[in-house]
């Protein structure tokens, strides 16, 4: 049984996208075969992918955008490791919302969700990264998952769009009437001894309850040098740093089991 999850959140920089890519790269060494879908025209996501399996090449794949354009997204998947595969992003998929312009407009959301049916069950998990924007890119990637996990810097600004973003994810489920669930929020680069950090970790408990995940990811330079220089596994300020991920991992997927009992 396939699992589709969008990881997301309305502002920018909170560290979804190296979530993402961290998620997938243990899910991959857990030897779960898992595809990650680079929604975002900025490409971080295959950026970091790349530096990480330096091997990797994408030359025998295509763009995810010609595949939405053939509307065929096999021909877009790029094999990065036995249990990993990437559907690369480039600025080419900034041109989403026009190629969508041909399809009804109840239609467009759900475009995503019908081009990946084809391959879907190829797959133990889906993890989809998305710009931190109200736009295509995220009501397609919602509504083609499962789940969806937010991604919260203990900052002010991150948890003000962490209640927009789960506002808008009410309404979206609310109008088009799907099923997707909330799994969790992730609390990300947290100072153990910030007095801010400690304010809005205490606001977000209050607000969010038992969906901010047990786990945190603390503030560790080597967590930011993964999104900068990939993601490595070779001493211990790396394994601590995975460490923190694979936590945070195992809590989402008990939860995903306690759901789907």
């Amino acid at each position: 049984m396939t699992t589709s999850i969008t990881i997301g959140n309305f502002k920018g920089g909170v560290g979804k996208t190296t979530t993402c890519v961290t998620l997938s790269y243990l899910l991959n060494k857990a030897h779960r075969k898992t595809l990650l879908i680079d929604f975002d025209p900025q490409g971080n996501a295959s950026e970091i992918i790349e530096k990480t399996f330096p091997v990797f090449k994408q030359k025998n794949s295509k763009s995810l955008t010609d595949g939405i354009k053939n509307l065929d997204l096999s021909e877009s998947i790029a094999h990065v490791t036995d249990y990993l595969d990437l559907m690369p992003s480039d600025w080419s998929l900034s041109l989403l919302p026009d190629m969508l312009e041909d399809y009804k407009k109840s239609d467009r959301p759900l475009f995503l969700k019908t081009l990946l049916t084809k391959i879907r069950n190829d797959y133990d998990y889906i993890l989809i990264d998305v710009p931190p924007t109200l736009s295509a890119y995220t009501n397609n990637a919602v509504l083609a998952s499962d789940y969806v996990i937010m991604v919260m810097q203990t900052q002010e600004q991150s948890y003000s769009s962490s209640l927009k973003f789960v506002s808008y994810l009410q309404g979206l489920r609310k109008d088009y009437d799907k099923s997707f669930d909330l799994l969790g929020i992730i609390a990300y680069l947290v100072k153990k001894d910030g007095p801010v950090d400690h304010e809005v970790l205490k606001a977000a408990n209050q607000a969010f309850g038992k969906a901010l995940f047990h786990g945190n990811i603390f503030q560790r330079e080597r967590v930011k040098r993964f999104g900068k220089s990939g993601i490595k596994d070779e001493d211990m300020w790396d394994k601590r740093a995975l460490y923190m991920y694979q936590v945070v991992l195992d809590e989402a997927l008990s939860r995903i089991n306690l759901l789907e009992e």
